[in-house]
């Protein structure tokens, strides 16, 4: 892999794994016209690790809270008081990372989801990702309307239920290249009537132990099967996305403040159908 490779697959990485519009299926069709072959798992989930820096840096001050009310939590339980903002989104985040276990449930002739999420991603199929885009058109389309048609009094902070689902949408999205992480989660979270900026806020946050998990089952492999790495590409991709990133966070942010997020929905359509026409063509 050439260091012009790592800079562009960082700078898609860091534009799409905030924008919902699916970082993986991007890194796949950045990948296949690159002529990218080897190690695709591995480096993706390498600039997956410079966009979570990216999360760390912009949500520092809300880590730092996290950390503290990871210990004063148990204290909290135990004394029966009420829990903080803090400990709520700690217990929300657990609640919605829950769903993650399905991907190591033993699956007759499959292995398991993830087992099979991996060889969706290795294989390259852009059909794959050109209908996983589709699908997540339609999420983002079904949750630019909830957004719409929640009054202001129906609008509640987050609970078990919102943060359940969100991890259930989390989950498919982990499987399929092309359903946007960020986007199927703030979908979910609209839909189940949470504040849009508390919805991209509990996204954002609650893909860091996704990614941290992800990356550190994917270096184990790497080590046991002695795979050669090329740590040079793979540090100025991991770089170049988590400067990007920082800046996609923002971007994002200014336009979900300005109602703007339905453009997505109508760039991941029509991107899909593209994807598909082009592979069928390709055949």
């Amino acid at each position: 892999m050439t260091i012009l490779q790592s800079i562009i697959q960082g700078v898609v990485q860091g534009i799409t794994e905030f924008l919902p519009v699916s970082s993986s299926g991007h890194l796949m069709i950045a990948q296949y016209f690159l002529g990218v072959k080897e190690n695709n798992l591995f480096f993706s989930v390498s600039l997956h690790v410079g966009t979570l820096i990216s999360v760390l840096l912009v949500y520092k001050d809300t880590f730092a809270k996290l950390i503290k009310a990871l210990f004063s939590l148990p204290k909290t339980i135990i004394s029966n008081k009420e829990k903080n903002k803090e400990e709520n989104l700690l217990i929300n985040l657990f609640i919605s990372s829950l769903p993650l276990l399905l991907l190591v449930v033993p699956i007759p002739k499959i292995g398991s989801l993830k087992d099979f999420a991996s060889y969706l991603s290795e294989s390259g199929n852009l059909f794959v990702v050109g209908f996983s885009l589709l699908v997540t058109s339609v999420l983002l389309y079904l949750g630019v309307l909830s957004s719409k048609n929640y009054s202001r009094s129906k609008i509640h902070k987050m609970n078990s239920f919102s943060a359940f689902i969100i991890g259930i949408f989390q989950t498919f999205a982990g499987i399929f290249p092309g359903i946007s992480r960020s986007g199927s989660t703030l979908s979910a979270g609209l839909m189940t009537g949470i504040n849009r900026q508390d919805a991209l806020d509990f996204s954002f946050i609650l893909g860091t132990p996704t990614v941290l998990s992800a990356a550190l089952l994917e270096f184990k492999e790497v080590q046991d099967l002695g795979i050669k790495i090329e740590f040079i590409p793979v540090m100025i991709g991991m770089v170049v996305s988590s400067i990007v990133g920082c800046l996609s966070i923002k971007l994002f942010k200014w336009l979900l403040e300005n109602d703007k997020t339905w453009f997505f929905s109508v760039y991941s359509f029509f991107l899909g159908i593209s994807i598909i026409i082009f592979k069928f063509l390709n055949l």
